[in-house]
């Protein structure tokens, strides 16, 4: 499509928090600031080089990279101005917060590069030129001066800020050079130049590090910084005709630019606009919050777009007993609404609720015979992830990750009409638990983690970059049957019956071939990450892991690739909360499908 519907993104006239001309003018603010710099760096990484000075050095490259930030910074304003797309509905204002971080990221590598070279200095002397160090110190420090002066009248932007820190240590690192270069002149004391460049070094590091935390907290979609989540649920609570608030989310699509997304409990559903209003006034004049999409809900009844079945806890449900019945539940994404089948064993009306959750290429029979042997104590429900088993697949392959898993959780949990659950998660499955049970009000009461921690090991990634989403296809079950339990071997030693009743679900019949019963598209996400994404997802999760203050057990396979000994020491170094098995002679995961590896759970759950 070359037309473009613009009206689809139109924003309320108080959203535009900065106008186009400050845009023009913060870019005007860059510029200036780089040609400034990039023309002095030249000039002093030359002198740098033939004074020999170590500050004079550090100066330099200080200069160089802040060119560097500049013209990161500068770009990054340019791409946030492209107005919004059918691909990039939001707009590209997130840019500047990337940059703002990536600048942080390199600030700290020059930091770490002058302390070490510093350090080396002390046991390897080096004669410094004293009085070239001290005039290129004192024409940078004027020139500094005027670069940190031109940058400071935008203080709002996170990415002039961070590109200011640059600047600021730049600053620093001048005054340093000029005081190294006068010391070395009057008493030639050459290791006043390293003391001093780390000193900078040091000086620097609080706001280098003050700038990446807060653009980290915004990539992450963190609650901005200004704003308090729990002030602002119980303001809306407080609202006149509000009953309940749930499924709240605060949030910043863009620099300064908050936005807030929830549900609204009514009495009636013609209320609603005048409701509405009242909120929007209070969200904006307490909070200064003037996105907001809210979805109306009439207590009492059913929400259709997200259960399929009557969640009135007043309604008696059938006295019945499952065994594996199939059910579904339906859930929304930003595609759209999809359904998510579980399997049931037990009476629906015991208030004893255990969620089973399966690993990435699984689904949720792989928990049949601990569902059956823990049915006369829980209403045992194991559901198949989206995208796996008899649940739909999302047209969108990027949203098969945590986020989307985790609200499906909630829609399940809500339809199954309970305040508690009990949590027993193996692989994905544990760290969907983890991210649910991390979140305030969540309804998890206790919880088995099979087999996986905040650290995923390389190694394990590589193993199951081999397999998932890679072909897959046999003409006969025994031979596609075979292969599956080749891939699984991990799990440890079962009889054939046992293999059957848990790899054979895993096998679907099309088109003649038997083939796997997810959809390959799983895998895109997942080959997507790189290793500084997947530094910062281990760093999000052991930031969660610390937050949940409800009873674990971990359980790791004593030859698992996956999940650490180390690792599990971390998790219960840092978390009171837990306690850990090893069972031996089993990979990745314990299938729990033998006598004792049941018992273990049964035990822990009663």
């Amino acid at each position: 499509m070359s037309d473009v519907d613009h009206s689809l993104h139109a924003h309320k006239q108080g959203d535009a928090k900065h106008s186009h001309a400050k845009q023009v003018s913060n870019q005007n603010l860059l510029l200036i600031a780089l040609v400034l710099t990039l023309g002095f760096s030249g000039v002093e990484g030359a002198a740098a080089y033939f004074a020999n000075s170590l500050a004079l050095i550090s100066d330099a490259g200080h200069m160089v990279t802040d060119a560097a930030a500049l013209g990161l910074a500068l770009l990054a304003q340019i791409i946030s101005r492209r107005p919004p797309s059918p691909k990039h509905s939001f707009g590209f204002g997130r840019a500047e917060a990337l940059a703002a971080f990536v600048n942080s990221i390199a600030m700290l590598a020059l930091v770490v590069w002058i302390m070490v070279e510093a350090v080396s200095r002390f046991y390897d002397p080096h004669n410094v030129d004293g009085l070239t160090v001290t005039v290129v110190a004192a024409i940078g420090l004027l020139m500094n001066i005027v670069v940190a002066w031109v940058l400071s009248r935008d203080k709002k932007s996170v990415n002039t800020r961070a590109a200011l820190v640059h600047v600021m240590g730049d600053l620093l690192g001048s005054v340093a050079a000029l005081i190294a270069g006068v010391v070395i002149q009057l008493t030639g004391w050459m290791p006043i130049d390293a003391i001093l460049s780390i000193l900078v070094s040091l000086l620097i590091l609080k706001s280098t590090v003050s700038i990446l935390r807060e653009s980290y907290h915004f990539l992450m979609e963190g609650v901005p910084l200004h704003i308090d989540y729990l002030q602002v649920g119980s303001d809306l609570k407080q609202v006149p005709g509000v009953l309940a608030v749930h499924d709240l989310h605060v949030w910043e699509m863009t620099p300064s630019f908050p936005a807030l997304i929830g549900h609204i409990e009514i009495k009636q559903m013609d209320e609603w606009p005048d409701i509405m209003a009242r909120i929007n006034e209070m969200l904006l004049n307490k909070h200064g919050i003037d996105h907001v999409t809210l979805q109306p809900e009439v207590a009492g009844m059913a929400d259709e777009h997200t259960h399929d079945e009557d969640l009135n806890d007043e309604i008696k449900r059938p006295n019945v007993t499952h065994h594996g019945d199939t059910f579904f539940v339906t859930c929304t994404s930003p595609d759209g609404p999809h359904r998510m089948a579980y399997h049931a064993w037990g009476n629906p009306n015991n208030p004893k609720v255990l969620v089973c959750v399966h690993g990435l290429t699984r689904r949720g029979s792989d928990f049949k015979t601990l569902a059956e042997a823990m049915s006369n104590d829980y209403y045992v429900v194991c559901p198949d992830v989206v995208g796996r088993g008899d649940s739909d697949r999302l047209k969108n392959p990027m949203l098969y990750a945590v986020p989307q898993y985790v609200a499906d959780m909630a829609s399940l949990i809500k339809q199954l009409g309970v305040a508690q659950v009990d949590w027993f998660g193996t692989s994905m499955g544990g760290l969907i638990g983890m991210v649910y049970a991390s979140m305030p009000n969540n309804p998890i009461r206790r919880m088995l983690i099979n087999d996986v921690g905040p650290r995923i090991e390389p190694e394990a990634v590589k193993r199951l970059g081999s397999y998932v989403g890679q072909p897959f296809t046999f003409t006969d079950r025994a031979t596609a049957l075979q292969r599956l339990n080749e891939i699984c071997a991990s799990f440890g030693s079962h009889t054939p019956e046992e293999w059957e009743i848990y790899n054979g679900p895993m096998l679907v019949q099309k088109d003649g071939l038997w083939v796997m019963h997810y959809d390959p598209d799983i895998s895109v996400p997942f080959a997507s990450v790189n290793p500084i994404m997947a530094k910062a997802g281990e760093m999000a999760m052991w930031h969660v892991f610390k937050k949940i203050h409800i009873p674990m057990l971990i359980v790791r396979g004593g030859e698992s690739d996956l999940l650490s000994a180390k690792t599990v020491a971390e998790m219960c170094k840092v978390n009171p909360y837990i306690r850990s098995i090893e069972i031996p002679g089993v990979g990745h995961a314990p299938a729990f499908v033998k006598p004792e590896q049941v018992a273990l759970a049964k035990e822990f759950f009663s």
